[in-house]
C-alpha cells in the first residue's frame, strides 16, 4: 500500500547540522529580556537555503503557547499545528495553504508511523536534553540585554549541530544545519507577546475553510487528485508487504 512519508517540519529543523562560525556576530531584538517562557509567544525567523550555487532566503514563523505549537513557511506555504491534551496524548496537523487542505493526524496515527513526539523539541526547536550533556556549552554573552549560549556537537548521524539559545526563553535563536539540498540556517529576527505581531497564526475560521482529510483515510483515497498531489509534495514509498 502506497503511504505518504510524514516528516514533521519543524521536528527536521535540527535533523544535522554543520558549525557555525565562533566569529559571529549575533543581532537579537531588544524586546526579548521582557518575555517569559511560558507566556504565549509569536516569533520570525529568517531562514536561508544554501546550494553552492545561490542562496535563497524566507521567513518561517513560530507561534506557541504551553500546549500548541504552530509554524508556517513563506517559500513553500506549508505549516504545522502540534498541539496535546490533558492526558499528554499528540494531535498534528499539516498546513498547505495554497491547496487549502490540512492533512490531520490523531495520536494513533502517530504512534503506527513510530513518530518520536518530543514536546520540548516542539516548544523550544530542538532537543533541550542535549544540551550541556551530547552538545557541550562553547560560550556565553549577553546579547541586547538577553543572555545566549551557544552549543555544538553531533547527532546521531555524525553530522555536527550548533545552536544559539536563549536559556530565559528555552527556544533556539539559531540553527545551521547540513541538508541534501544544501546548507540552511534559522536564525530569529522577532519575537513577542502573540498579541503584538502583524503576522498571525491561522485562525478556526481559516482553518474551517480549509478541506480537512484524516491521514486514515489517505489508503482509500488513492484515487482523488488531491490526495496524489500531496504525495508528490511530501514524497511516498511503499510498505513491504502490501
Amino acid at each position: 500500500m502506497k503511504t505518504l512519508i510524514v516528516t514533521p517540519l519543524v521536528m527536521a529543523l535540527a535533523a544535522c547540522a554543520t558549525p557555525a562560525s565562533q566569529e559571529k556576530t549575533f543581532i537579537l531584538p531588544q524586546s526579548l529580556a521582557t518575555l517569559s517562557a511560558n507566556a504565549p509567544l509569536a516569533c520570525q525567523f529568517q531562514k536561508s537555503l544554501d546550494d553552492g550555487k545561490a542562496t535563497k532566503t524566507t521567513q518561517w514563523y513560530f507561534w506557541r503557547s504551553p500546549d500548541r505549537t504552530e509554524n508556517r513557511d513563506e517559500l513553500t506555504n506549508q505549516g504545522e499545528i502540534w498541539s496535546k491534551d490533558a492526558a499528554g496524548r499528540f494531535f498534528y496537523a499539516r498546513l498547505f495553504y495554497n491547496e487549502k487542505v490540512v492533512l490531520e493526524f490523531a495520536p494513533g496515527d502517530l504512534a503506527a508511523l513510530g513518530t518520536n513526539v518530543k514536546w520540548d523539541e516542539l516548544y523550544s526547536l530542538i532537543d533541550t536534553k542535549k544540551l550541556g550533556h551530547e552538545w557541550p556549552l562553547t560560550g556565553t554573552e549577553n546579547v541586547s540585554g538577553s543572555t545566549l549560549e551557544h552549543y555544538a556537537g553531533q547527532l546521531k548521524s555524525g553530522n555536527a549541530i550548533t545552536v544559539d539559545w536563549l536559556p530565559q526563553l528555552k527556544l533556539a535563536a539559531g540553527i545551521t544545519k547540513k541538508q541534501p539540498e544544501g546548507l540552511t540556517k534559522l536564525s530569529l529576527s522577532s519575537c513577542g507577546a502573540a498579541t503584538s505581531v502583524a503576522v498571525k497564526p491561522i485562525t478556526e475560521a481559516q482553518l474551517n475553510d480549509f478541506r480537512h482529510i484524516d491521514f486514515t483515510d489517505l489508503g482509500d483515497m488513492e484515487s482523488d487528485p488531491m490526495v496524489q498531489h500531496l504525495e508528490k509534495i511530501m514524497g511516498t514509498h511503499e510498505h513491504e508487504g502490501h
